[in-house]
């Protein structure tokens, strides 16, 4: 009789993609926040859906708040890699044709998203209920099915309310393969410029993570704020988001260990001092084990990368 075969297949083995998630952000200061708070704070972020065409009566909806944070499945190696990106709109058409140039040959994920990251591994988020994004074909039967699917349900005067809770959700984890993004870019002049850009969204690679409706109902929030007579939903949006920091709203934060962080990241050497600063104030008791904080506090500062190092030797 001959003996069973089995086989030890690592839970978080990726074969074609990145075993780690990287959240980015621009500012120093949200990075030192996640490492002192241990938690990373959802806001509401305003998505455009007109692409969906989903009306309610006569009412189009034009963009939606969903509350989430955003992760790229990005290998490392090619975390700082440019690529060429096609401007539209005014004020890419003021820009001069060495801008424009310059505009198109550089761009990467930390040019449209920051140049501080923290990044876990896929077990880790696969376990806090992260979700890859479901990236629709604006072409394709599927996204006319799901906009006939919106349609009939919003408008039917008795929807059921599993249906919608549903049909919410999925609003929440989709975006269109390709689409229209802001950057900020610096023209030759130093001047400030926000410039609209093609971009494929697809190769971001995005998972999600958005709060679960059992602790949004606890607190009375939802997982998406739409209302298509809202005159200005990011400015209402944001007076939300200022808010979410304050421990009240815990619950809808998502946690980590320090074990769990498999890399920061930070612009340059500058950055790396002010983090270590960070990480050596973290109190004692924030840790598993309080009475080697010190030694833990050590490796923490061991994961920190440095961007203009990766992008000149990797």
């Amino acid at each position: 009789m001959s003996a069973k075969i089995s086989a030890v297949i690592p839970f978080d083995d990726y074969a074609q993609s990145a075993n780690t998630l990287f959240h980015f952000m621009n500012k120093s200061e949200y990075l030192n926040s996640i490492l002192l708070s241990r938690a990373i704070v959802p806001r509401y972020c305003v998505e455009d859906i007109e692409y969906l065409n989903i009306c309610v009566g006569d009412v189009r909806f034009k963009e939606i708040a969903v509350l989430q944070k955003c992760f790229c499945d990005i290998p490392l190696h090619k975390l700082a890699d440019s690529f060429e990106l096609c401007g539209v709109g005014e004020a890419y058409d003021s820009l001069t044709d060495g801008e424009k140039f310059r505009l198109m040959k550089n761009n990467s994920h930390p040019d449209f998203y920051g140049e501080f990251a923290v990044a876990f591994s896929k077990n880790w988020s696969e376990n806090k209920n992260l979700q890859p994004i479901h990236y629709l074909n604006e072409k394709s039967q599927y996204m006319g099915g799901f906009i006939n699917l919106c349609n009939s349900a919003l408008n039917s005067e008795n929807l059921n309310e599993d249906y919608a809770i549903d049909i919410i959700s999925r609003l929440s984890y989709i975006k269109p393969l390709r689409g229209i993004m802001e950057r900020h870019f610096k023209s030759d002049s130093s001047k400030d410029v926000t410039v609209k850009l093609y971009k494929n969204f697809h190769d971001e690679q995005e998972w999600r993570y958005v709060p679960n409706t059992t602790a949004l109902s606890g607190i009375k929030l939802e997982q998406i704020i739409a209302n298509p007579n809202m005159l200005n939903l990011r400015e209402y949006v944001s007076g939300i988001n200022s808010s979410l920091t304050t421990e009240k709203y815990r619950s809808l934060w998502l946690e980590y260990e320090y074990d769990d962080i498999r890399y920061i990241i930070v612009p340059d050497s500058h950055s790396r001092i002010d983090v270590i600063n960070t990480i050596m104030k973290i109190p004692e008791n924030k840790f598993d084990d309080p009475s080697h904080a010190i030694i833990q506090k050590y490796i923490l500062v061991s994961k920190i990368l440095v961007l203009d190092e990766i992008r000149k030797d990797w």
